[in-house]
């Protein structure tokens, strides 16, 4: 059967698939008439923040309960069921929570005390925040039993949204042998809102983690979350003090001790001080400030065996360019998108990505002298604008750029969004690089979704466009869908990221899930799917390399799942491909069949793993690759995790080449409280002969001011050929509302 035929056949198969199904509640939009609403009550006097609800202010708050479920299954009951509170004053917005669970604190699980911890692998208590009266801005904060705190950034109902946005604010908590509660603090001047709105969207959630069980106070359809505001509820009578001076600074010092091997790394001891000012004009607008900016507490990369033909996109990890990054970020289509089934899109195409700001040419940090950055964001419109300064290093000022972004979005209506961004970058010795970009979102309903982005790049005389689109529908039951891209060998965005050039990227896909009667009590559903993506040569149309994967995913009540695959593979290289250091794939068509098994335990156990297995054909040779994911946590007070990945190839390339490739990483995280933590982190890559460790201390004895101690050592392993360094650092950061 042709290629293209078999695809067809797949989709279909999927897409028809009818078991005998257990019927399953739905949950519709709600009308403005049949909303939830909930009130927000002034504070009748002082509130102590001790995670007792014990002041006689809370006594007058209005209950807020009836939370139902709506994950793994929408029912109109709860076992678990929340009541919560809301009141505030001329300076912050309270929210109070009582979660019942008979089980006490036995019965909640925490892997840990991590800030910006994993939801689903702890009991959680969120509340999502619509307060500029767009229905598409959500501020949502998070915490856990223990009082860790997490908060999310998310727009479109999650279209766009960042884990690593971090607001003031604080919080405390006490459990007890009838359940858990939380008493949070919110300063005015930590939330964006709209002058005189006395009404927000508001929905509150819970993970009831030792059952695997979300409730909320609004529902929304398991396939989205509280993110999605259409189905919020409304809070009533809230009514935030008036826009007023609100400037912040957020200053560093530090000093290091380095030891570098490298030819070009100088020894010795250093101290530096910077950092930002951070001033919002009104409710609505942000301007920052940076000077000498430091990442030294900064999250480090994980490294990967790369075996496809794209470039690896490795994620922003530093504070100040992920804070309101989605002002800044444009896409449609073929960025990053889940699958079904959650199975990632490795095809990225970004016109803007902060990571190119702060590197050389060689991929190493290089010093970031200074910037400014502008935000704003009303009900319909959102800016953003950004100046970055790099400095440069030797007598010839390499590397040295400026950097100057800019974009805008309009909301047309109710369901759609156009934007348009410019990005330029200027290097030493006259090289300049111009990127536009125009995009756009519409939804039909709340089920299908359409986006779309034309970019082009301007390079030193060469001129490249790129397009992304992804259109899908996604149901309780279904998720079918399409993203695809066009790329030209001349698109270089030197101030974003792209996997490939000169390509056409196309990508179907289909899933269902069924939850028959006769299914086992421990299961919660059974989800076959089935994903794709081809590229194509955009001159000759000929086929460059593509796959057609069938998978079947059982999800288990504990959170547990089992997820078999088939995978063909078709490979078209036209000249000599590497691999890895002294591999290369000779020219030809190379068609293979894969097929594996993915494995994962219960997250939130205190001993919980992930299994990934595959074996079969790997371009004219085989490979056998084993991925394991550990954790073991006792208590949340401590949690040794470790990877490792071992890929066996064998009769490779043109001189029947066979190696093992090796990746580890052990870490180790101790805990005094969710504000004062150790960590250390050891990576070591066969590929390159490198190991590394990456151990800190930080000491939040603020709200987001830290004291951090960081040690890096970095060391040849085997003979490799990187220079061995070793670093110590020392940095206190700290933020003042001035």
């Amino acid at each position: 059967m042709p290629r293209s035929s078999r695809l067809a056949a797949a989709l279909l198969f999927v897409g028809t698939l009818n078991l005998s199904a257990q019927a399953v509640d739905s949950v519709t939009v709600p009308t403005d008439a049949n909303r939830r609403h909930a009130v927000a009550r002034r504070a009748t006097g002082p509130i102590v923040l001790d995670g007792r609800l014990d002041d006689a202010a809370w006594a007058a708050a209005a209950p807020i309960g009836d939370f139902v479920r709506v994950r793994p299954d929408f029912i109109r009951s709860t076992e678990f069921p929340s009541v919560v509170h809301v009141l505030f004053d001329d300076e912050y917005l309270y929210i109070g929570a009582f979660h019942r669970d008979t089980a006490g604190p036995r019965g909640l699980r925490m892997p840990d005390l991590r800030r910006d911890f994993t939801p689903p692998e702890s009991d959680v208590f969120g509340i999502t925040i619509g307060s500029l009266g767009d229905h598409r801005t959500v501020y949502q904060i998070q915490v856990t039993p223990l009082g860790s705190q997490g908060d999310v950034q998310a727009f479109d109902g999650g279209a766009t949204f960042s884990f690593s946005w971090d607001a003031m604010w604080r919080v405390r908590t006490t459990q007890s042998d009838s359940g858990w509660v939380a008493e949070i603090s919110v300063p005015w001047t930590s939330l964006r809102y709209a002058p005189g709105l006395t009404t927000w969207d508001i929905n509150f959630v819970r993970n009831s983690r030792r059952v695997a069980q979300w409730t909320a106070w609004a529902p929304y359809p398991r396939q989205f979350s509280s993110w999605r505001l259409a189905y919020a509820g409304v809070l009533d009578s809230i009514q935030p003090p008036p826009p007023r001076t609100n400037v912040r600074s957020r200053l560093y010092g530090l000093t290091n001790a380095t030891k570098d091997a490298s030819a070009s790394a100088r020894d010795g001891t250093a101290a530096d001080l910077g950092g930002e000012i951070i001033w919002a004009p009104t409710a609505n607008s942000l301007v920052e400030a940076t000077v000498n900016t430091d990442f030294a507490q900064a999250e480090v990369d994980r490294q990967v065996v790369n075996l496809t033909r794209f470039s690896v996109f490795f994620p922003e990890q530093r504070q100040f360019f992920l804070e309101n990054a989605d002002l800044l970020t444009a896409g449609g289509g073929a960025n990053g998108a889940a699958f079904a089934g959650g199975t990632i899109n490795p095809f990225v195409v970004q016109p803007f990505f902060s990571r190119s700001i702060g590197l050389g040419a060689d991929g190493t940090p290089r010093p970031i002298v200074g910037g400014l950055r502008y935000g704003y964001r009303t009900g319909r419109t959102a800016a953003g604008a950004l100046l970055m300064r790099q400095a440069g290093t030797g007598a010839t000022d390499a590397d040295a750029a400026d950097f100057a972004v800019g974009r805008l979005t309009q909301f047309v209506g109710r369901s759609t969004r156009i934007g348009g961004l410019m990005a330029y970058r200027d290097d030493a010795g006259d090289r300049r690089n111009v990127v536009t970009a125009i995009d756009a979102l519409t939804r039909f309903g709340e089920a299908t979704q359409l986006s779309a982005m034309l970019t082009t790049s301007a390079d030193t005389g060469r001129t490249g466009v790129a397009a992304t689109y992804a259109i899908s529908r996604n149901t309780p039951s279904s998720n079918l869908g399409l993203s695809g891209a066009y790329v030209s060998a001349e698109f270089r965005p030197r101030t974003g990221f792209v996997s490939r050039p000169d390509v056409i990227m196309t990508g179907p896909f289909a899933s269902r899930t069924f939850q028959p009667a006769w299914r086992p009590e421990g299961v919660v559903w059974f989800r076959p799917e089935v994903f794709s993506l081809f590229f194509h040569d955009p001159q000759s149309k000929r086929l460059q390399e593509g796959s057609i994967a069938l998978r079947g995913e059982v999800l288990r009540r504990t959170g547990g799942t089992l997820t078999p695959y088939v995978q063909q593979n078709y490979q078209r290289p036209t000249s000599a491909l590497p691999i890895l250091p002294g591999v290369s794939i000779a020219p030809g068509a190379y068609d293979y069949l894969r097929t594996g098994v993915d494995i994962s335990t219960d997250q939130s156990a205190p001993l919980a793993g992930a299994v990934s297995a595959s074996t079969g054909g790997f371009f004219d040779g085989r490979q056998e690759q084993l991925a394991l994911s550990g954790r073991w946590s006792p208590s949340p007070y401590l949690s040794v995790r470790a990877t490792y990945e071992v890929n066996f190839l064998s009769s490779l390339g043109p001189a029947d080449t066979s190696l093992v490739t090796y990746l580890a990483g052990p870490e180790l995280r101790l805990f005094v409280s969710p504000r004062l933590q150790w960590s250390a982190f050891y990576q070591y890559n066969s590929v390159i002969e490198r190991g590394t460790l990456n151990a800190r201390f930080s000491w939040e004895f603020s709200p987001l001011s830290f004291l951090y101690v960081v040690y890096n050592d970095r060391q040849p392993i085997l003979g490799g050929l990187t220079p061995r360094a070793r670093q110590l650092i020392v940095k206190l950061s700290w933020l003042r509302q001035l």
